[in-house]
């Protein structure tokens, strides 16, 4: 729909959500400013360099599941879908100390819920009593409350403890950065049912380059060519500096409120990233490796998932939901528990990592809760992390989403009041 040049709008925030509404109404023709704070565009997602490792580096790694559809139609949009790499079939690689390695790996010759199942049933010291938990769980999907935690949801259907500790608890930590005694159950039933409806949303895949080049460059490079004017270090602190026709606020919840002057607060979890790079190869089994009962929870081969053959080689644990207190616990004493619980996965002791860099991002997700209302002026439209009960849980896919919604009700404010008609 072809809108008329005089019409501005101002996005507020350069990360994806902010992003993607800027795209979605420029190609309808709108002039559009964009405000970042940061000096680069790309919020969480974004990379930086490393000159000591001559490597551009993520925070943490990110994957990818086949049922993030407005996140591959947005790669689509700007021609880069090559920048993702997938699985043939869903397999979570996965290992404990007394049972070592395993994979949960559903396969396609089943459909998907009966593929699911069936992997379930093959795990190691999993019997019948797994099929009847997933059977359960199948069943009680879409009578979950708003108030109901997955905790209380496992209880009511006496999920087997191997079964939550093997993959319910995985996925839960994985995909909500939550444990399961906070975590919103209406919520986690949606990533189930919408995860595991096919064998193609349920399969996992991974960028093959750092995002800054994967995912926002592609997106910075068309708002180039649509005529976005993109403002790095440039902070908004009120609305009355936007002298623009319309305004989608891009930010996550809490730094929304902060702007807006609401007092409510926004509850958010950390995430912390541990790299290492070796001078040697470590040959870990499986490129993205679960481990359980250990305070690293996910170990990425981030060198194969970037194809990078030559330099050190670069591996990161993940902890989710880390709710470890640094003032109790040094760096130094967390890095050297991961280094051992990744020996003790491979059976073998580890050389001296050449370079180790320890990044926690306090606020890396806002949590699935209630949130309270309150007035916007009209010209205003929200493209904000902050998930409901029921919602998708702050991802990659709910930041397309909610930039995709606000430019979808801009256009749709805007044909009913006719801006600057």
């Amino acid at each position: 729909m072809a809108q008329s040049d005089s019409k501005r709008i101002a996005v507020v925030g350069g990360g994806i959500a902010g992003l993607t509404a800027a795209l979605r109404l420029a190609e309808s023709g709108y002039q559009v400013d964009l405000f970042e704070a940061a000096p680069a565009l790309g919020g969480r997602t974004k990379s930086f360099y490393d000159e000591e490792v001559d490597e551009w580096v993520d925070n943490g790694p990110h994957a990818m599941v086949g049922a993030y559809h407005a996140t591959l139609k947005l790669l689509a949009d700007v021609n880069a879908l090559q920048h993702v790499s997938w699985q043939s079939s869903l397999t979570l690689s996965l290992w404990d100390k007394q049972r070592g390695l395993f994979d949960l790996k559903a396969v396609s010759w089943l459909p998907v819920n009966l593929a699911l199942i069936w992997a379930v049933y093959r795990l190691p010291r999993h019997d019948f009593s797994s099929v009847k938990g997933m059977l359960r769980l199948a069943i009680t999907m879409m009578n979950r409350t708003e108030e109901q935690t997955v905790q209380q949801w496992m209880d009511e259907i006496k999920a087997p403890k191997r079964l939550v500790e093997d993959m319910l608890e995985v996925l839960c930590l994985g995909v909500m950065n939550e444990p399961m005694h906070t975590a919103n159950a209406k919520t986690f039933a949606r990533v189930l049912a919408t995860s595991f409806s096919s064998h193609k949303n349920a399969k996992m895949g991974w960028f093959n380059q750092p995002l800054s080049q994967a995912l926002v460059a592609p997106v910075a490079d068309k708002l180039r060519d649509l005529g976005v004017n993109m403002e790095l270090r440039h902070t908004v602190r009120s609305l009355d500096e936007l002298n623009h026709d319309a305004v989608v606020l891009a930010l996550p919840a809490f730094a929304r409120n902060r702007l807006l002057g609401i007092k409510e607060e926004v509850p958010t979890q950390a995430i912390t990233n541990i790299h290492l790079w070796f001078e040697e190869n470590l040959n870990l089994p499986n490129m993205m490796q679960g481990m359980l009962g250990t305070y690293g929870q996910w170990l990425f081969d981030v060198s194969k998932m970037l194809h990078q053959t030559t330099g050190l080689h670069h591996v990161c644990m993940i902890i989710s939901a880390d709710e470890t207190d640094l003032s109790q616990i040094s760096q130094k004493e967390l890095i050297d528990r991961v280094l051992h619980e990744a020996e003790m996965m491979l059976g073998r002791a580890l050389p001296e990592p050449k370079k180790v860099r320890f990044i926690r991002e306090k606020r890396a997700t806002v949590l699935v809760r209630n949130q309270k209302s309150f007035d916007l002026p009209e010209h205003v439209f929200l493209a904000c992390e902050s998930p409901a009960p029921g919602e998708l849980p702050a991802t990659i896919e709910l930041a397309v989403i909610s930039g995709e919604k606000a430019a979808h009700e801009l256009l749709g404010w805007d044909k009913n009041h006719k801006i600057n008609a």
